[in-house]
């Protein structure tokens, strides 16, 4: 569910442009080049250059086109992927900087050829998918208040942290929370308030987001209140030190294999 709010936020930034479009045709059209010759460059032949105009609609939708990506591009799809984008993307992003060209038939045979050729290599690249990196993003900026009673024994478990991630409106799953147990946080414990914890949530199995929480006790009684202060900022890498922390980047396991008996604190300790 996060991941689907994410993109369509992410979405929703790409508006179809209209903007005035000019349907043009060659007033000379060479030969097509022979099949296995190389293509000469146009510049060759001037007459190639002369474009008369057909059409002019100046508020015609610009649309989309069809490119062939020469890199990868966040978003957008892989090293000589053919892919459909927004015509005012491609014309301002994609194809002044070489991170794609036209989909003409030539270079579709072209780099079809090259992707076939390159195969092994394009296969055993890391690329994580999108929609991980997205969450990913998101998660990160925050500091989830972890909410424990004062009243009430308690250990700190992955229900405690998914209840907590729903009330800032995260839904998670149990079994993707993954929280500090050698040794385990137990409480009340008012030496642990405002204390920061790590704890890790993977994203089907394979995509591990290192999370902050903040230690809040709280009571029904409202003159237990303990007054903290409110944590609106990510902690700077000397305040997680206090608390024998370290910034953290999040990881990309080959396998969907992390399980929930799986070692997360030791696969990302060994990461330092």
């Amino acid at each position: 569910m996060l991941a689907r709010q994410a993109l369509q936020r992410v979405r929703g930034l790409h508006r179809t442009a209209r903007q005035a479009t000019w349907i043009l045709q060659r007033v000379w059209v060479p030969d097509p080049t022979p099949e296995g010759a190389v293509q000469r460059d146009p510049r060759e032949l001037p007459n190639t250059q002369r474009l008369e105009v057909v059409e002019q609609e100046p508020t015609t939708p610009t649309g989309n086109i069809e490119l062939i990506l020469m890199e990868d591009v966040e978003g957008v799809g892989h090293q000589f992927d053919v892919v459909m984008v927004e015509t005012d993307y491609a014309r301002t992003e994609l194809l002044p900087t070489r991170k794609a060209v036209y989909a003409s038939p030539f270079d579709l045979k072209y780099y079809g050829d090259m992707k076939e050729k390159m195969k092994d290599e394009l296969a055993s690249r890391v690329r994580i998918p999108y929609e991980y990196l997205v969450v990913g993003r998101q998660l990160q900026k925050m500091v989830v208040p972890i909410k424990i009673s004062m009243d009430n024994k308690w250990e700190l478990n992955s229900t405690v942290i998914k209840a907590s991630l729903r009330q800032i409106g995260v839904d998670i799953l149990d079994d993707a929370i993954y929280v500090p147990s050698d040794p385990p946080i137990t409480g009340p414990n008012f030496e642990l308030e405002a204390h920061l914890i790590r704890f890790y949530i993977v994203v089907c199995k394979q995509f591990v987001v290192p999370m902050i929480g903040i230690i809040e006790h709280v009571s029904s009684d409202a003159s237990k209140k303990i007054i903290t202060l409110e944590t609106s900022k990510f902690p700077s890498t000397s305040e997680l030190e206090k608390y024998g922390l370290r910034p953290e980047e999040c990881y990309y396991h080959k396998k969907a294999e992390i399980e929930k008996d799986f070692d997360v604190f030791g696969l990302m300790k060994l990461r330092k």
